[in-house]
């Protein structure tokens, strides 16, 4: 996948730049990573993981999606 993306804080997108300079990586790479830790910081517990994996939850997510 990929996405496009504009930080137009410039002290936040000089923090980001640095951090990846830092990091020897890039600024894209450093997005996901603050994304990723984001949904992983959520919490997924035993009991999210059940809500998310029952039949129940899936059944609401096909219906909101129009999905059969």
């Amino acid at each position: 996948m990929e996405v496009q993306y504009e930080i137009k804080n410039n002290k936040l997108k000089k923090l980001v730049e640095e951090k990846a300079k830092e990091e020897h990586t890039t600024v894209g790479n450093m997005i996901w990573r603050y994304v990723n830790r984001g949904l992983m910081s959520d919490g997924i517990g035993e009991d999210v993981m059940n809500h998310t994996h029952s039949k129940e939850f899936l059944r609401e997510v096909n219906e909101t999606l129009g999905l059969d």
